[in-house]
């Protein structure tokens, strides 16, 4: 199992707006890719928010072909989605994670 974490900066004046969008039009449209089994979006707390707030997208995928279809065939869309919505209005960066052990 991998985990793909983006991780993302909003500008104070766009996240309300950003979220809103998050939650209905761009995590919905990446579920409909069919390569990520869950998602979670997150806020991060205890970091400074003096020029925006923090976020983690958290995106679940069964197994490394399924990721790597997504970033074949996806990836690129998604992230140009988001810069059409809210370019120089945030900074993300993505990592990717191999679970190692996990509890239910």
């Amino acid at each position: 199992m991998l985990l793909y974490n983006i991780t993302t900066k909003i500008d104070h004046v766009a996240h309300a707006k950003w979220l809103q969008w998050m939650q209905h039009a761009y995590i919905p449209h990446l579920m409909d890719s069919n390569t990520i089994e869950d998602y979670h979006l997150c806020r991060l707390r205890g970091v400074d928010e003096s020029d925006g707030v923090t976020y983690a997208l958290l995106l679940r995928f069964s197994s490394r072909p399924a990721f790597d279809i997504y970033q074949e065939k996806y990836a690129l869309d998604h992230q140009k989605m988001h810069d059409r919505e809210f370019k120089g209005k945030y900074v993300s960066f993505p990592s990717l994670l191999d679970v190692v052990a996990h509890g239910d």
